[in-house]
């Protein structure tokens, strides 16, 4: 099923502190020699990070973590409960620390956003160099 929609990593994982090393794993597992690999551990490990921090969910709440190869661009996307109703937002770290990672994520993808439906998505688009 998960080749069949293209991805390369489709895990579902407990809302703990574990998932994020979790998906740093998953995508060393398959990484290539495409440098955005290594940005993609990093981003999807925030992304994942900001769900565990920030999105009121319990250790038995789960986390879909989805990565695929889409038109030239590693999409990276992270599904949460959405219970806590907050929305993922970088910030100025001049006046607050804490948000500094979407800042970084939005450094080294091409393209970012969320979205609302069953739970509460965040997904990030990073260019390949060799597709």
């Amino acid at each position: 099923m998960a080749e069949e929609r293209g991805a390369l990593v489709e895990l579902t994982l407990p809302c703990d502190e574990h998932a994020p090393g979790a998906v740093r794993e998953a995508l060393a597992r398959v990484a290539d020699s495409d440098p955005a690999f290594g940005d993609a551990m990093l981003v999807a490990s925030e992304l994942v990070t900001n769900a565990v921090r920030h999105s009121s969910c319990r250790p038995e709440d789960r986390l879909e973590v989805l990565v695929a190869r889409r038109e030239g661009h590693l999409v990276i996307s992270v599904l949460d409960p959405g219970a806590s109703g907050r929305t993922a937002r970088s910030v100025d770290p001049e006046e607050e620390f804490d948000g500094l990672g979407l800042m970084v994520v939005q450094q080294l993808v091409s393209q970012w956003g969320e979205e609302r439906g069953d739970g509460y998505r965040v997904w990030a688009r990073l260019p390949l160099s060799s597709d």
